[in-house]
């Protein structure tokens, strides 16, 4: 009977550790990527010489645009409650 609850346990640790690990993997694409599109933001910002100059024939870099995409990368990652909830293991079980 011990063994059974034991059995049990080992296996729904190994479930929460993969669901911990899938979440870690998303955390760090929802990172870079709005590494990515901060950057591209920044440079995009410098590279403009003036409002004026603008050209709405590359739309894919505006400004505004990138903005609201940062945002919504920012919000993601921000706002992902079932991060949250997911803890590491206390000390003695290790993630592999």
């Amino acid at each position: 009977m011990l063994r059974d609850y034991l059995s049990v346990a080992r296996d729904a640790l190994s479930a929460q550790k993969e669901i911990y690990q899938v979440k870690e993997q998303r955390l760090r694409l929802a990172q870079e990527e709005y590494q990515q599109l901060n950057d591209t933001w920044r440079d995009k910002s410098k590279s403009q010489t003036s409002l004026n100059s603008r050209s709405s024939a590359s739309s894919k870099y505006d400004p505004e645009i990138l903005k609201a995409e940062i945002f919504t990368a920012k919000s993601r990652v921000r706002a992902s409650p079932s991060c949250s909830q997911v803890r590491a293991p206390q000390a003695g079980f290790k993630i592999n």
